[in-house]
């Protein structure tokens, strides 16, 4: 049986509370797939890629979008959306939250 595992799509700036609520949420899950899109990107400027328990994911269009540069231990897929969507869609995906 494989491990489960808990999808966060986080799309809000870092300044925006519903972010705080979601590390939170990502940290407790301790086995987290945290996926960044829009505003969300402005989180890899602050470290979060290192989180304990989350693997974090970035979308390489709204990287560019915000002139942010790929970081160490992010894994930018080839299509963002399609991994995502496929990630949440497994049966090993307990809970997907959006904020």
């Amino acid at each position: 049986m494989q491990e489960e595992y808990d999808v966060f799509l986080l799309t809000k700036s870092p300044s925006n509370p519903r972010s705080e609520l979601c590390l939170k949420l990502a940290v407790r899950s301790r086995n987290a797939r945290l996926y960044l899109a829009g505003d969300g990107i402005y989180h890899l400027l602050s470290g979060i890629q290192k989180l304990p328990g989350c693997t974090v994911y970035a979308c390489q269009e709204d990287l560019e979008a915000r002139a942010i540069s790929g970081r160490e231990k992010v894994i930018i897929p080839g299509n963002f959306y399609a991994v995502f969507i496929e990630d949440m869609m497994m049966e090993n995906c307990k809970r997907a939250y959006t904020f």
